[in-house]
C-alpha cells in the first residue's frame, strides 16, 4: 500500500524530481504503519531507482512525472538489451573509476564515515534479503561518487541508477533462489577500495573501481544466454 501510493505520487508529480520526501516519521504517521513498513517501501523505490538517499536531507526524488526512468526495451542509451548493458558496464567503469580516483583526492570524515559504513554494516554470518543487498551494494558506489564532490559525476550515477538497463542488471544477478551469490567478493573489493581512497592512493584507487566493475561484467555477462535481437 505504501510504496504503492509513494510511486503513483512520484509519477504524477505531487514528488517532483530533486524534491525531499517526508520524512520516515512523517511517512509512517501518515500511512498510520510502522517504520520498517516505510523502510521497505523506499528499499523499493530506490532498487527501481526512483529515489536516493543523500547525507543531511532525506529521500530524494531522481525522477519525476516529466523525469521518466527509460523503460526496459525502448531504444535508449541504457535500455534492457544485453548490448545496452554492456554500454552501461562501459559508462560506468570510466565515470566511476574517476569518481574513486576524486574521492581520494577530496574526501573528508565525513564522506570517509559515510564509506566506511557502507562496507562494513555489510559484514556478518548471514546474508541480508536480496533487496537489501542490491541497496547495500549500490550504497557503496553513491558514497564513493558523492565523496568525489563532483555535480556532473553524481548526476552521471542517478542516470545509471535510474535506467532500465541497471534494474535488469540487479534482476539478473539473482540466483534460482533469489540470492545475489557475489556478495561477500564484492563486499571484499569494496573494503579493498575503500582503504585505497582513505590513503589518498587516487591512481590506485581507480584502478581498483575499474576492474572491480570490469569483473562484474564478466561475470554478468558469463551467466546470459545471447538471444538474437541483444
Amino acid at each position: 500500500m505504501v510504496y504503492r501510493a509513494l510511486l503513483t505520487d512520484i509519477k504524477e508529480g505531487r514528488y517532483e524530481a530533486h524534491s525531499r520526501l517526508p520524512t520516515e516519521n512523517e511517512l509512517a504517521e501518515t500511512f498510520a504503519v510502522s517504520r520498517p513498513v516505510i523502510r521497505n517501501a523506499l528499499a523499493l523505490l530506490k532498487q527501481q531507482g526512483l529515489v536516493r538517499s543523500v547525507q543531511g536531507s532525506g529521500t530524494v526524488v531522481i525522477f519525476g512525472s516529466e523525469q521518466t526512468a527509460p523503460e526496459q526495451g525502448s531504444g535508449s542509451l541504457l535500455s534492457g538489451s544485453v548490448r545496452d548493458l554492456q554500454r552501461c558496464f562501459e559508462f560506468r567503469i570510466l565515470i566511476e573509476g574517476e569518481a574513486a580516483y576524486a574521492a581520494a583526492l577530496r574526501h573528508n570524515p565525513r564522506t570517509l564515515e559515510r564509506m566506511a559504513d557502507c562496507v562494513y554494516t555489510t559484514r556478518g554470518p548471514a546474508l541480508p534479503a536480496l533487496a537489501e543487498q542490491a541497496h547495500q551494494t549500490f550504497d557503496f558506489h553513491r558514497a564513493v561518487v558523492d565523496a568525489a564532490d563532483n555535480l556532473f559525476l553524481q548526476q552521471s550515477l542517478d542516470l545509471i541508477v535510474g535506467s532500465a538497463g541497471f534494474r535488469a542488471y540487479l534482476s539478473r544477478r539473482r540466483g534460482r533462489d533469489g540470492i545475489i551469490h557475489d556478495h561477500g567478493q564484492v563486499n571484499s573489493e569494496h573494503i579493498e577500495i575503500f582503504h585505497l581512497i582513505e590513503r589518498r592512493q587516487a591512481a590506485e584507487a581507480r584502478e581498483a573501481m575499474r576492474g572491480h566493475i570490469q569483473r562484474a561484467h564478466d561475470s554478468f555477462m558469463g551467466r546470459i544466454p545471447l538471444t538474437n535481437g541483444e
